[in-house]
């Protein structure tokens, strides 16, 4: 019924003007992991770039555009999700020396014959994208729950005016931290088992400000534009396709983090208690902690293929805060 194809692009180098980022092909790589893994995506329909050049840049779209031509012939719908994490500044992005005018991009992407396309920008400015005199800050889109939305989208990390932030606590940036923890899983609100662009989007909208707000660069507010027609939102991942299943039973309650076999952390979330919350994550041991006010809490927990492992309050316990030593005095 349905074929999805990705194209992701990560570029740390944007040219000698600007700082090498760190991330950026790394955010692309994960986000395309997810979308292999939990997206329905195969991996014959998922393009990656690191670092392309700007011929290469468009080159991979227009064999993109062939290959949904014919697709559109065998399948009643078929959707393309395009991701890119970079450099960029009100009216370009960054391929190296190279710069892809928004205009440019949008008009590529929505003239792709798919039935949804979905355009995702991680990078500085790149509000800019979706109201080109700038943007005003808006709380997430609302649809309802059916799902024959056909169309465009886009979503950018950042207003118009604002920088796009990486993490080295997290090895990843604010935005692509939040929006791949909300694909996982933890955007899911109304406990369906899939994440629909709309959730995800609200998911990494409230994290990245949150976690933005008392930063150097400031508070950063991603943004949207959607076009589309019919009732409904798209289904971005669904969780039981996931490797294996990680279930934080009602009774947990806190800031959850989980962190991988390298003690990377792959999911954060605040979770409330009285809802359970599902977890897409890949085979292996995992680390979660989940802080109060009072306490921090530690568990363990190994995940197989194709199962899904519940986690209760009782199997936590308490961990030891790290002692430091305060540069200045707090104010009483």
């Amino acid at each position: 019924y349905t074929r999805r194809f990705a194209f992701l692009v990560g570029a740390n180098n944007g040219g000698k003007d600007r700082v090498t980022l760190r991330y950026a092909v790394d955010d692309a790589r994960a986000v395309q992991k997810v979308l292999k893994e939990m997206g329905g995506i195969f991996p014959e329909d998922s393009r990656f770039l690191a670092d392309p050049s700007r011929e290469a840049f468009f080159s991979e779209i227009k064999t993109l555009a062939k290959d949904v031509k014919q697709a559109k012939e065998k399948f009643r719908r078929v959707e393309v999700i395009f991701y890119y994490s970079g450099h960029s500044d009100e009216e370009n992005l960054f391929l190296g020396q190279d710069r892809v005018s928004y205009k440019e991009f949008k008009d590529l992407i929505t003239s792709i014959g798919a039935d949804v396309r979905i355009g995702i920008l991680d990078s500085c400015a790149s509000g800019a994208l979706t109201l080109p005199k700038g943007v005003i800050k808006k709380p997430p889109f609302l649809l309802d729950t059916a799902y024959d939305m056909k169309g465009y989208a886009f979503i950018t990390s950042s207003s118009a005016t604002e920088a796009a932030q990486e993490s080295s606590r997290l090895k990843r940036s604010f935005f692509t931290h939040n929006l791949i923890s909300g694909m996982r899983g933890a955007a899911d609100r109304n406990l369906d088992g899939r994440i629909t662009l709309n959730e995800a989007y609200q998911f990494a909208f409230d994290g990245t400000l949150n976690q933005t707000e008392k930063t150097m660069a400031g508070p950063q507010h991603p943004s949207y534009h959607i076009q589309m027609s019919g009732t409904g939102d798209v289904v971005i991942t669904e969780i039981w396709k996931s490797t294996a299943v990680l279930v934080l039973k009602e009774d947990i309650a806190g800031k959850i983090y989980i962190h991988n076999e390298d003690n990377i952390l792959v999911v954060e979330l605040n979770k409330l208690a009285g809802r359970e919350i599902s977890i897409g994550l890949d085979a292996g041991v995992y680390r979660i902690l989940s802080i109060d006010d009072s306490y921090i809490m530690e568990a363990e927990v190994a995940l197989e293929t194709g199962r899904s492992e519940e986690l209760v309050s009782a199997k936590f316990s308490q961990a030891d805060k790290i002692p430091t030593q305060l540069r200045g005095h707090l104010p009483v």
